[in-house]
Parts: C-alpha cells; sequence; structure tokens
C-alpha cells in the first residue's frame, strides 16, 4: 500500500458474522449482521437502540466503512466500523493514517438527543404546579433512591419559586433497590384515588420520617399510609381496593414501560422540554428554559 496505516490503541476485533435474518435482502443482512456483533462485543444493552447511518468506501482494501448510531438516553453517539465485503470480518477499533484518527473524522460528534414530550404520556401522570407552565419536567423517580430525595428537595425548592413550571413525576423503581417496587406501587395506589392523595404520600415518603419507614415491613408502611389519609379526608378504602386488585401496580408499570422506550438508565433521570439535564436542575439551568 501507498498508505502507511496504523491501528490506535482501541485495538482491532476481526468478528465473523454470523446472519440468521432470512427475510432481509443481502444488504440489509450485513447491516443487521453487524449491529448484531457489535451488541455482543461492546456489550451494549438490548434497551439501547444502535441505527445505521450509512455506507462508504474505507481506506482499508476490501472493507467497506459502517457508520452507526449508538442512541443513549440522553446523546447519540457516533460509531465507524470497517467490514469486509462478504460479511465475514467486522473491524472494530481507531484507524490512524499518518498520524490522523480517521475513525474518529469519520465518526463526528456526539450530539445531545431530543425527546418527543409526547411520548411520555405526560397526561396520565401527577402533576405539580402550573398545567401550562412554560417549562415542563418530567421526572423518573423513586422513593428508596437517596439521590432522588435529594432532587425532590431541590424541585420543591423551585415549584415555590416560579409558578410557571409544570413538574410531572414518573415512578421508576430500580431492582437494585428491593423496596423501589414496593414503595411505587404504594404511592400509586393513592394515585388511584386522586392527586392530593398521591401527593400527600409522595411528600411523606421523601421526608425524613418516611425515609426512616421505609425499610419497614409493607404491612407497617401500609398502615402509616393508611392513617395519614385518614387525617386528610382522603378515601382509605378506595386506597386499599386500589392495592388490593392491582391497580397501583399498573401505573407503576406503565410509567416504567414509558421509561424504558427511552430508555431510562438510571434515577433520578430529569427531562426538560425534551432535553436531558445532566448534573441536575437548579436555578442556572432552569432560567435558560424560562427566558430570563
Amino acid at each position: 500500500m501507498a498508505k502507511k496505516i496504523l491501528f490506535g490503541v482501541t485495538g482491532l476485533i476481526f468478528l465473523s458474522l454470523v446472519v440468521t435474518a432470512q427475510s432481509f435482502p443481502q444488504e440489509d443482512k450485513l447491516v443487521q449482521g453487524t449491529i448484531e456483533q457489535i451488541r455482543m462485543q461492546m456489550r451494549i444493552p438490548k434497551e439501547i437502540q444502535i441505527t445505521f447511518v450509512e455506507k462508504r468506501e474505507s481506506p482499508i482494501p476490501d472493507f467497506t466503512m459502517m457508520k452507526f448510531y449508538v442512541i443513549g438516553p440522553d446523546r447519540e453517539t457516533p460509531l465507524v466500523v470497517y467490514v469486509d465485503k462478504t460479511g465475514e470480518k467486522i473491524i472494530l477499533g481507531s484507524l490512524i493514517i499518518k498520524g490522523e484518527n480517521v475513525t474518529r473524522k469519520e465518526a463526528g460528534e456526539p450530539k445531545p438527543r431530543k425527546i418527543d414530550m409526547g411520548q411520555l404520556d405526560i397526561e396520565k401522570s401527577a402533576v405539580r404546579g402550573s398545567r401550562e407552565g412554560k417549562v415542563t419536567v418530567v421526572e423518573f423517580s423513586n422513593f428508596e433512591c437517596p439521590y432522588c430525595v435529594k432532587s425532590w428537595a431541590k424541585m420543591n425548592e423551585l415549584l415555590v419559586k416560579n409558578p410557571q413550571i409544570k413538574y410531572v413525576f414518573k415512578h421508576f423503581p430500580l431492582q437494585t433497590l428491593p423496596k423501589s417496587f414496593e414503595l411505587s406501587e404504594i404511592a400509586g395506589a393513592a394515585q388511584e384515588v386522586n392527586a392530593e392523595a398521591f401527593w400527600a404520600v409522595h411528600d411523606f415518603l421523601f421526608s425524613t420520617e418516611g425515609q426512616a419507614i421505609i425499610k419497614s415491613e409493607r404491612g407497617v408502611i401500609v398502615k402509616k399510609v393508611e392513617e395519614l389519609l385518614a387525617g386528610k379526608n382522603q378515601d382509605v378504602k378506595a386506597f386499599q381496593t386500589a392495592l388490593e386488585k392491582g391497580l397501583g401496580r399498573k401505573r407503576v408499570e406503565a410509567d416504567m414501560a414509558t421509561g424504558n422506550k427511552i430508555p431510562i438508565m438510571s434515577t433520578p433521570t430529569v427531562i426538560v422540554n425534551g432535553d436531558f439535564i445532566r448534573g441536575g436542575l437548579n436555578e442556572k439551568v432552569l432560567e435558560k428554559y424560562l427566558g430570563k
């Protein structure tokens, strides 16, 4: 070759492709097989979408360059790989020619991801603040997450100071937190009674007293919630019925299904007017959306 090629520190992986899909044209099979191998070799979770962008001639003889986007919760990360013309081998890694990282140049930079707020089913969720607010904040949260406790404390302050905020709560319990689904289910049952009942339970579970009781047995937590609702003249029988019939569970599962489509990977996850907010929402970030 006239050009000297050096492969960078990320290394090369030659992969054999096993294409099993028979319903795709040959070109689609090659792309599909490449995606499957990328996912397996890079250990990309099945929840993360990988989309094909384009293919073009490669500097490596008998290989084609393919570009994909790995669609994460908050950004789309470009990925370039090299596939031989028969589809039997793939090269993952950085291709460097005369000191230039060709792979990085072809891939380009990651870009922020914008979420369609319509897919979040906001009308089915608990809302606080202004229903016609200029700024819509959607938070995926759960009651056993200590970071969610801090996030709500800050969010509550922002709601008091800024009447233009529409705050939407989404249940998103995590498997790594053993009590989180149970707590969300209880709050979801209160949500079946009415919004006031839900927010009473929500605020209690995120309070110091509530956080102290969440490690208790389910019966103890339910009894405390019933006492709380009774003290606020809420329909305790309706709460009990919703809990027994699994209506609270269904609410939680619906929110989780919405989150998994994005996908939500951790809590708290905050989305403001379709933008993922890294590092939590604060007054400085909020000012941008309020137009101050």
